[in-house]
């Protein structure tokens, strides 16, 4: 199954052999037929490596925002491995954790300085000056692994989730299909490499034959850098995090400049804001707008919802509907299908599980009969529901639920209405159990302490009322550009 994405590659390398299929903004791209020229040198490469046995172990590829990355993930599908993207930028030692999780048969590192000294694994470096046939080259079928990627685990060591070939394309094949996607798209990467939503970018234009811009990192610290690049570059669809979104929003760029060719912008990754959202559908009045949702261990998403009416600020927007490669189910805490639960997935996009960890594989994707139906299913550890018109929400996630002075509570519902307020840009909600306390984080200026205090009081009941507020020019971003909540969560009794 993975070689189909060759099969595509090669295709449009016959058809369209001067198109361009990956660019770095700002810079010249990289044709259809040379990419598949690189990416078949990396494939030799890695094949003479291990003398013609590509191992079944997986093969770590350094990323960074740029096509030689590109070439490394492709090279590794074209050799018949399996791959997991590690973010070159990284510390020597959270590398280490990550290579110590994966153990991977080898690293494969594009430039000099891009090295993780670690002599217990095979280091290849990708310098592709000749050509060969993909055909030289192992394929392999069914639910195999495709790539690994990694997820936050709740002791602080990332669990590598292992996506199939098979879920990957059919995702694919759907997300294409609903939103009409087509050869001529040009596609805005702003997702990390190493972070699962950025596979929607690679996957989707390799399968329609389109374009991806990758954008530098430095685009998203200035706003109106971003949007000129969508301008310049004649986006005309972009994936990104809610948080990318709201600091556009909070600087007011689209009074000087709004992207031409902009027709599709999609959001993933954490809750967005709908004061931010609303900012963007004011200003760009003919472009979709699309929440989508899911979890890593989904291959892209389980649910989106296109944007079909207004919404006020403090609202919360619904997932909507599932993908046609999965199917949900909302089970309450005795595994029963109820009318607000745990949102479960299943089908052909749930993941392979978590690499050489049987005993969280099992916790979270389980094997379970529920009516009629028996199956594999992924528990998310979000809790939704359905509203009056049928579409599926996602109200929060199970450690986001608390109990404080004897009620329960959810933390996005506190976020949901303090991001409604017109001079707060951003907001985390916290709990200290120790202190009892809820505590509220907002990116705004310290004046506005009062003003929070006061405009919630007429929005909460008192039990939902923040213990400890705090006000900061602007709220920690991780590396996926999502508000850095461990952080905070470390760090909040600093600030």
């Amino acid at each position: 199954m993975q070689n189909k994405w060759i099969e595509r590659l090669e295709y449009f390398a016959s058809v369209q052999p001067d198109k361009v299929i990956f660019k770095e903004a700002g810079k010249e791209g990289v044709t259809y037929s040379r990419f598949l020229g690189k990416v078949s040198d990396v494939a030799r490469i890695l094949s003479e490596a291990f003398d013609g046995n590509i191992p079944t172990e997986p093969i770590a590829v350094s990323v960074e925002r740029n096509v030689a990355s590109l070439v490394a993930v492709f090279g590794v599908i074209a050799a018949g491995g399996w791959y997991v993207p590690i973010d070159a930028g990284l510390p020597q030692e959270r590398a280490k954790i990550l290579l110590d999780v994966c153990k991977p048969a080898a690293i494969l590192c594009s430039s000099p300085e891009d090295n993780f000294d670690f002599s217990n694994i095979k280091q290849i470096k990708v310098e592709p000056d000749e050509s060969c046939s993909f055909r030289d080259f192992k394929d392999r079928d069914g639910a195999l692994p495709m790539f690994g990627i990694f997820t936050s685990g709740s002791t602080g060591i990332p669990k590598l989730v292992v996506k199939d070939g098979i879920g990957i394309w059919e995702f694919i094949t759907s997300y294409c299909n609903i939103f009409e996607f087509g050869p001529d798209e040009r596609f805005g990467n702003q997702i990390p490499f190493y972070f699962d939503a950025s596979t929607k970018d690679i996957f989707a234009t390799v399968y329609l034959g389109a374009t991806t811009i990758i954008f530098p990192q430095k685009a998203f610290s200035f706003p109106m850098n971003l949007i000129q690049l969508l301008d310049e570059e004649k986006i005309t669809s972009f994936v990104c995090v809610p948080s990318v979104m709201s600091v556009t929003a909070q600087y007011d760029v689209f009074s000087a400049l709004k992207p031409g060719a902009l027709k599709n912008v999609l959001f993933v990754g954490e809750r967005m804001p709908v004061k931010s959202l609303n900012y963007w559908r004011d200003s760009l009045t003919d472009c979709r707008f699309v929440n989508l949702y899911g979890s890593t261990e989904v291959a892209g998403n389980s649910c989106y919802y296109i944007i079909d009416r207004d919404f006020s600020n403090d609202d919360i927007l619904p997932i909507g509907h599932p993908f046609d490669t999965a199917r949900i189910f909302l089970l309450d805490e005795s595994g029963q299908e109820a009318d607000e639960g745990e949102i479960c997935v299943t089908g052909a996009g749930v993941a392979l599980g978590y690499y050489q960890d049987k005993e969280k594989t099992d916790a979270v994707f389980k094997e379970v009969q529920i009516g009629s139906f028996s199956g594999r299913v992924y528990f998310s550890g979000d809790f939704g529901k359905k509203n009056e018109r049928g579409e599926y929400v996602c109200i929060t996630r199970k450690d986001s639920q608390i109990k404080h002075i004897g009620h329960r509570i959810e933390l996005g519902d506190i976020e949901a209405c303090v991001s409604g307020l017109d001079y707060v840009y951003e907001c985390c909600c916290l709990y200290s159990k120790e202190d009892e306390a809820i505590v509220l984080i907002c990116a705004c200026d310290e004046q506005y302490k009062k003003n929070i205090r006061k405009d919630l009081k007429d929005k909460l009941p008192k039990y939902m009322l923040p213990q400890q507020y705090i006000c900061l020019p602007k709220l920690p971003h991780n590396r996926n550009g999502k508000i850095d909540r461990a952080e905070l969560n470390k760090c909040w009794r600093e600030l």
